[in-house]
Order: structure tokens, then C-alpha cells, then sequence
């Protein structure tokens, strides 16, 4: 009987030690509300071995290097209530970010000491690939009359393949995505509204899987955040952005309603060369940013 691909489901749950199944040790478990989900079963290297036994023609390969890679996008929406962390909140900690519940929001904010570790169990139709010791990056995107997204990439230490019913899953914790759009969305930069078009911000962690003798671990050594901006093109009166190359302003984009409210706000976004661009015939600007430091800040209310 044929497997079906669209019988797929993800769940994962926070290590309390690295690279212990956190799942079969029945930590709260969590299964995501996804989309575009991908994964790798066997990435890294095949080394050739390359004798020179007088033959032509190719050697055998031994595996020298495996891992799993994990792409997943998930809805970038509100908790439900302003002072509950929204369920992505343990995927962006492994990520380098932090979470804080505040007295009316909940901050997620860059952590570069951060040392969270997930397990994830994929489920494809009769097989269970899982993934322990999960570390990744990931990025924004909000782009007007569409939901905005977050998509992640995971890389995690390879558990062998085995035969698997599908889950019973509970979504409850996900919520709805509300449009981007003029009703929902507002976005200043350097304090002043600007008409959005779309945003994308790319976090760049630089995710290593290191395997030595006695060690193996999928650890995060850096972050270099990128992204751009496109917006309506305003009088050079209003907005110079060719002026502004390497101009470093406040950001903030709004978007949602009260309990479903997300903000990605960074008080040092620099500014790089604007390009022109089309946008149903509006003349657009199209602008690569760079937040620097750890400052930028994602926020639900």
C-alpha cells in the first residue's frame, strides 16, 4: 500500500540534558502547527576511500559525518493572552532567544549565552525520524495581504529511522495569524510611518554540528541578523534612502490585535543601498538591513 506524503506531523519538547530524548523521557511535549515541513534525513558527508589498488573507476564510500536537518514554518501570531508565551517560544530558545513574560507582554529577546536544546519526533506516514540535541535559526517574514510566517531550519544529532503510528495531536496552543494589511499593521522608522510593504529578517545564526571522539553536539557560534525592507516610495522631501546608506534608526513593526499582537522593534537597524523596485506599478523602494547587536526584540501582547 502506497504511504501518503501528506501524513506528516511534528512534535517536539525541551531537553533538560543535552542530547537525551526529551520526549521518551515524557517532557512536555509540543506538536506544531506547521507548514512547508522538510527534513533530511541523512545529511553530512560520504568519504570516498580512495585506494590505489591498480583499479579505474570508483571506490567505496563509508559515511564519515551524519546528522538531521529540519524546516518547518509555523504562524508568527499572539498567544491568546497577553501574558502567556506563544507555543513557538521554546523553538526561538533554541534559537538564542529568551523569553520573559512581563506584566502586560512577553518579550523574546536575543540570548547569547543561550543553551537550549530540543528533541523532535517527525512522524511520515509509518516512519518516525527523530532528532535530539536540535539547535537551529530562523526568520521573519510579514508581507502585506498575507499572514505573517516565521520559518525555521533545525540541525539535530541522527537517531536511527523506526516504524511509527501517527500521533494524537492537540493544537490549542497555536492561534490564528490575522493579515497584514492597513487594518492590522503599522511600521515606523527613524519615528516615522512608513507604508510597508514587506519585511523580511533573517536571525543568521551560524549552526555547527561537531563531532569529536568522546563529543558530539550541534552547538551555535555566532549571529549576524540581515534582512530588507520594501516600502512605497515617498518623496525624497519625506525619505532619502539613498542619503540614509548605512544610516542607523529605530524600527518598529505592529502588527494584530490585543492577545494576538505581535512587534518587531530594534532601536539600531542600519540602513543599506536602496534599490528601486515595482510594486503594481507604485514606484518602491527596496532596502537590505542590518540590526546590530543583540537590541531587536520580538514581542506578543
Amino acid at each position: 500500500m502506497a504511504r501518503k506524503f501528506r501524513k506528516k506531523a511534528l512534535v517536539f519538547a525541551t531537553e533538560q540534558t543535552y542530547g537525551v530524548d526529551a520526549i521518551a523521557a515524557a517532557e512536555p511535549a509540543t506538536a506544531v502547527l506547521g507548514r512547508e515541513v522538510k527534513i533530511t534525513p541523512l545529511a553530512g558527508e560520504n568519504t570516498e576511500l580512495d585506494y590505489d589498488d591498480g583499479n579505474l573507476g570508483n571506490s567505496a564510500e563509508i559515511a564519515t559525518e551524519t546528522y538531521v536537518s529540519l524546516e518547518f514554518g509555523v504562524d508568527w501570531a499572539g498567544a491568546g493572552a497577553a501574558t502567556t508565551a506563544p507555543a513557538y517560544a521554546p523553538l526561538l530558545a533554541a534559537c538564542l532567544r529568551s523569553t520573559t513574560v512581563g506584566a502586560s507582554s512577553v518579550d523574546i529577546a536575543i540570548d547569547e549565552q543561550g543553551t537550549k536544546a530540543l528533541t523532535f519526533y517527525f512522524y511520515l506516514d509509518g516512519a518516525l525520524h527523530a532528532l535530539v540535541g536540535a539547535r537551529g535559526s530562523f526568520k521573519l517574514e510579514a508581507k502585506a495581504k498575507d499572514f505573517p510566517k516565521i520559518m525555521f531550519t533545525f540541525t539535530g544529532l541522527f537517531v536511527a529511522v523506526s516504524a511509527a503510528a501517527m500521533p494524537v495531536t492537540d493544537f490549542s496552543a497555536w492561534k490564528t495569524p490575522m493579515k497584514v494589511g492597513a487594518a492590522n499593521s503599522s511600521c515606523s522608522l527613524d519615528g516615522n510611518a512608513i507604508k510597508l510593504i514587506s519585511f523580511e529578517y533573517d536571525q543568521g545564526n551560524e549552526v555547527v554540528h561537531q563531532e569529536y571522539v568522546g563529543h558530539e553536539e550541534v552547538i551555535i557560534t555566532d549571529y549576524k541578523p540581515s534582512g530588507k525592507l520594501v516600502l512605497e516610495a515617498d518623496t525624497l522631501a519625506n525619505f532619502d534612502p539613498f542619503a540614509a546608506n548605512t544610516a542607523v534608526l529605530p524600527f518598529n513593526l505592529t502588527h494584530g490585535e490585543a492577545t494576538n499582537q505581535v512587534i518587531f522593534a530594534t532601536s539600531q537597524l542600519q540602513l543599506g543601498r536602496a534599490e528601486y523596485g515595482d510594486q503594481d506599478g507604485t514606484l518602491t523602494y527596496e532596502i537590505p538591513v542590518r540590526p546590530l547587536g543583540n537590541l531587536d526584540l520580538l514581542t506578543t501582547k
